[in-house]
């Protein structure tokens, strides 16, 4: 595996099915040995853009309901889009501390993530790859903990 190289300049962006298993962890920062994890099989599309990574797909959230998600993945920043149960965007920034949104049955909430990891990486023919992201993540000015964010993904 290597990074993964984007577009030329002046190509269109064209979308690709492909398989995504997505892994999300959530260390709680009051109880060290505590990890919250979830993993999942979705079928969604690949983009790549002339700087940019796309991850396009729908997914179940538990209790709640479905939600359609765009994640955004460049060289040193991305961008997380859920609309539907739960709706949330959320830009990374490796380095930064950067202000997003959470909307639950609460209402909207404040967000706030810092950026530690933020990496893609390629086969050589691009046919499949991944997409890590780490970040620290506030709501409301309380730390929800470490967030690390793994899709793989296949063409198919």
């Amino acid at each position: 595996m290597r990074t993964c190289a984007f577009m030329k300049e002046g190509e269109s962006m064209q979308t690709q099915n492909a398989e995504i298993v997505f892994t999300s962890h959530i260390d709680d920062p009051s109880d060290p040995g505590n990890r919250q994890t979830i993993e999942q099989v979705i079928q969604g599309k690949i983009g790549k853009s002339e700087s940019s990574l796309y991850l396009v797909f729908s997914a179940e959230i538990a209790d709640v309901g479905l939600a359609d998600y765009t994640i955004r993945v460049g060289n040193e920043d991305a961008l997380i889009l859920r609309k539907g149960a739960l709706p949330m965007r959320q830009q990374l920034v490796i380095g930064q501390s950067i202000k997003g949104s959470y909307e639950s049955q609460f209402g909207r909430m404040e967000t706030q993530a810092t950026a530690k990891r933020i990496e893609t990486t390629c086969d050589p023919a691009g046919r499949c790859g991944s997409v890590h992201l780490v970040y620290e993540l506030l709501i409301q000015e309380q730390s929800v903990g470490k967030a690390t964010m793994e899709y793989r993904y296949s063409i198919k």
